[in-house]
């Protein structure tokens, strides 16, 4: 059996996306993706607070920051057959978390959906003020490991993440669906 790390991330895989919906709700095309990354970069790279994110948000985007925190809540889904996927092949494999995200969020979500025990390691963007696509948050990831594998896979939902990738020895899995990125792993679970 090869020896691999698995590296997943959370919105878009594990969870569905938050951030790129909101927006699309509230705002046009290159607007809403304009405005998602003017917020969340800085909150990503931990250099504001999640409260000061979405005060930031509620602020100027004239908005109830109760009423922008509560749809941010509605919008959080478990991709629910995912968990037992990743538990078979923790068994197998070390695997991880690496996500970009504001201080706290992913924190609570792993708690509340006692997903931490399925993770060797979690890794989030605030923490470390660094942020995916940048190649030293992936070197990061797998040198907290203190191994050598055969094979290290990071899966993503953004191709615009996987890019930098090739020249730093990583697979790339573009997420689409649980049954081709187990294909794309050479995995049977």
């Amino acid at each position: 059996m090869k020896n691999k790390l698995i590296i997943f991330d959370c919105f878009g895989v594990i969870f569905g996306e938050i951030a790129p919906v909101f927006f699309s709700r509230h705002f046009k095309g290159d607007e809403a993706v304009t405005l998602k990354d003017k917020y969340f970069i800085p909150a990503d790279l931990g250099q504001i607070t999640r409260d000061e994110l979405f005060t930031l948000m509620a602020n100027e985007l004239n908005m109830d920051k109760q009423a922008i925190l509560r749809e941010w809540e509605e919008l959080i889904k478990l991709n629910t057959d995912m968990p037992p996927v990743i538990e078979a092949l923790g068994k197998k494999y070390d695997i991880a978390l690496l996500s970009n995200a504001p201080e706290g969020f992913v924190e609570k979500l792993m708690k509340e959906y006692n997903l931490e025990p399925l993770f060797d390691k979690i890794f989030i963007s605030s923490a470390l003020k660094l942020a995916k696509p940048d190649p030293e948050i992936y070197r990061h990831c797998v040198s907290a490991f203190g191994k050598e594998y055969d094979e290290i896979y990071m899966i993503d939902d953004n191709i615009k993440n996987l890019e930098v990738l090739p020249d730093l020895g990583i697979k790339g899995v573009h997420f689409t669906s649980i049954e081709n990125m187990l294909i794309d792993l050479g995995e049977n679970v």
